[in-house]
């Protein structure tokens, strides 16, 4: 009997609208809007065969009806849209720096015009210097390139101005630029109708998270967190369940009025679950919701089987029992990382090679495979936006192919084989079953304090009878409660635009105090981002500050052995969290002479996880790739037949490549990436997208202070 997959694609942007300006500060719901939006709607259009379950948050659905209507603008637009000889100096540094702000690989790369300006930039300088050498016409063409580098297939093949400027390829007019942003808000406003018209024919369930994708459990009680992170620093405990009845009551409210009716469930923002929360939904009127499979495997009494996924869940949730689907992480993954770097056809037969082997391991019954990931994001890194992987994904589905077929998450409320009960859940979200990303940090600490004062200040005026204050206020309460800034904060994720989000979260802070007639408390009015911490273009969690002398032994290092290094997380500059991957961070550091590299991997190991691996090296002077070959714990480091580097790994893995072998020099600017096999299959790059950047050193690097 044929397995069946439950897709679930996760459509969210944050609340971008600053509420003292009520303008936009980053352009991401526009963008992703002419991309993921339209391409995933398009394709759902083609193939009705094909089910899923597509989850819009209600932030973004209001966010998309701004633009759609005229009502939303963001600064990137504002300045796109100015003639170049009309901005002043910091406006042209500021469309220098942040209109480069797509996948290189994908939206770069491709366009030859786009490409020149990019290395026109350059690496690492000063964006105001930078900005001196583009003249009017390169400042034109770049507006109009980073329009253009995010229109997904769609907009690319149903368009006539998108498809003439790209033809075009150089030498934009201000015409043409108006014409391009005339039809990207025409492109904006499809969103929604091809949604509803997708919904209508019947093989889409539409589906919404909490309105402003807070995360449940927390709103519920912070110190629900220290029940798998029982050492953590916590902020003053925070109880406010109205709240977050209040987040989930007004997402459904705005998801009906949007949509025409109310949907059957929920994917609760991050994947975040408690008894708690789930007694919420289920009150709400909320029927369904879904979470990871590993808060199945810490919820069921040991030992868990790993196969106990493949099947609907019924938990209790309070006086009555939420449906629960748990996605296979692997599965998930593998379409949001892996996929993007392989033939279309070769991704397709891995994951329904995947899929029978996990329905055959059921008998009398089939095997239910919920996929869950972001909707929009994955599409960035994979050629053509994604069209390939999803034409063949689409098309091989909708004829049924090896018997899969594909059931909406309401389809599996009915489900005829096993369903699985539990009386309790684990908190936890998706992330490793924990909610650390958004309250382990001590920046997350403050933050959550503050949403603690701006819900304490809410509750006296409404003991007060001022109804007309907290009404004006709970608007902005509820997106300082957004998971959001929480994502941002820590040195868990970074990203170009994180003082965005400081500012925006902290604007909402304040805009609740004066809303109530009171001053916003002085915690509000400082970052929470310490000056200093911003991270550019390098894609980094901690620039290199000295150099190194490692022994590469691949032993744990004594303390100073790298101490002075760079630091690079997996997820950095990302918008998705990647669970899969043995090694979860990169240290990277050198002397005058040599580049070294450290992993650490997730969890101890005892032999090497790749049986291959390469270094890639991206340069002015040269691009290479380094192949790494592995003899037991050595790795011997090769590019064009003679060594270049050496390796070891015991309990990490350690390397060093010599500058003068790769013929770099002082001064001279470069990017790497590590990349991992095992049988021939990609394990795991890093960086995920792009390179980090280096200067190789000179001998007084530490006296100078330079930096990445």
């Amino acid at each position: 009997m044929p397995g069946e997959i439950a897709f679930l694609w996760h459509l969210h942007q944050p609340p971008y609208e600053d509420p003292e300006t009520r303008t936009f500060l980053l352009p991401w719901v526009r963008l992703h809007a002419t991309r993921g939006y339209l391409d995933l709607a398009a394709m759902h259009r083609r193939y009705p065969e094909v089910r899923a379950t597509v989850n819009f948050s209600p932030i973004l659905l209001e966010q998309l009806e701004a633009y759609a209507e005229g009502r939303a603008r963001d600064r990137f637009l504002d300045l796109a849209a100015r003639p170049p000889a009309d901005l002043g100096e910091a406006e042209r540094a500021f469309v220098v720096r942040h209109f480069f702000a797509v996948s290189y690989e994908q939206g770069i790369e491709p366009l030859p015009r786009y490409r020149a300006l990019f290395e026109l930039r350059g690496r690492g300088e000063d964006p105001a210097r930078a900005a001196r050498r583009f003249r009017d016409e390169d400042v034109r063409d770049l507006q109009v390139l980073f329009q253009l580098a995010w229109m997904g297939f769609f907009a690319r093949k149903e368009s006539e101005v998108v498809r003439e400027l790209l033809r075009k390829g150089a030498g934009y007019t201000e015409e043409e630029k108006h014409a391009l942003l005339a039809e990207q808000a025409r492109l904006v406003g499809l969103v929604l109708p091809m949604w509803k018209e997708v919904a209508a024919g019947g093989s889409v369930e539409l589906s919404a998270s909490p309105y402003a994708h807070p995360i449940l459990p927390l709103l519920c009680d912070t110190d629900v967190a220290a029940v798998a992170l029982p050492d953590a620093h916590l902020p003053r405990r925070l109880r406010a369940r109205d709240e977050a009845e209040r987040q989930v009551r007004r997402g459904l409210e705005v998801h009906a009025r949007v949509f025409g009716e109310r949907p059957l469930g929920m994917w609760p923002s991050e994947g975040s679950v408690s008894d708690e929360a789930l007694e919420v939904l289920w009150e709400q009127g909320v029927r369904w919701a879904a979470t990871d499979e590993e808060i199945l495997l810490r919820s069921v009494p040991p030992p868990a089987d790993p196969a106990a996924i493949y099947r609907p869940w019924k938990v209790r949730a309070g006086a009555g029992e939420i449906h629960l689907l748990f996605r296979d992480r692997r599965l998930s993954d593998r379409i949001g990382f892996t996929y993007a770097r392989a033939a279309p056809h070769d991704a397709v037969d891995d994951l329904f090679g995947e899929v029978s082997r996990i329905d055959s391991g059921f008998r009398g019954h089939r095997a239910l495979v919920p996929i869950i990931l972001d909707g929009e994001n994955p599409w960035e890194y994979y050629p053509g936006s994604g069209e390939g992987f999803l034409e063949e994904l689409f098309g091989r589905l909708a004829r049924r192919e090896e018997g899969i077929g594909t059931v909406t998450v309401a389809d599996t409320m009915a489900w005829d084989g096993p369903v699985g009960r539990l009386g309790r859940i684990h908190p936890g979200s998706w992330i490793e079953a924990n909610f650390r990303i958004w309250i382990g940090h001590i920046e997350d600490v403050r933050a959550w304090n503050l949403v603690g004062e701006a819900k304490a200040a809410v509750d006296r005026a409404t003991g007060r009878g001022d109804r007309e204050a907290v009404e004006a206020a709970r608007p902005f309460l509820l997106r300082a409660e957004a998971s959001d800034w929480f994502w941002w904060y820590g040195e868990d994720f970074a990203t170009e635009t994180r003082t965005d989000f400081d500012l925006l979260f902290r604007n909402h802070v304040q805009a609740v105090f004066r809303a109530l007639g009171e001053e916003p408390p002085e915690a509000s009015l400082r970052p929470i981002v310490p000056e200093g911490r911003g991270f550019g273009e390098a894609l980094v969690a901690k620039a290199p500050t000295g150099f190194v002398r490692p022994r590469i032994d691949g032993v744990l290092p004594s303390y100073w052995e790298w101490l002075g290094a760079g630091l690079y997380v997996p997820g950095h500059g990302q918008a998705m969290y990647r669970g899969a991957g043995p090694f979860a961070r990169m240290y990277y550091g050198f002397d005058p002479h040599r580049l070294f590299l450290r992993l650490d991997p997730v969890r101890p190991l005892t032999a090497p996880p790749f049986d291959a691996l390469a270094v890639e090296i991206r340069g002015a002077k040269a691009s290479c790739e380094i192949e790494g070959t592995v003899r037991g714990g050595e790795i011997d480091l090769r590019l064009d037949g003679r060594t270049v580097g050496a390796g070891r790994f015991e309990r990490i893995l350690e390397m060093a490549l010599e500058f003068e072998r790769l013929d770099l020099g002082e001064g001279d600017h470069f990017g790497f990436a590590v990349r991992l096999f095992h049988d021939r299959t990609e394990l795991q790059r890093m960086p995920e997208d792009g390179f980090v950047p280096v200067e190789v050193p000179g001998p007084h690097f530490e006296e100078t202070l330079w930096k990445v």
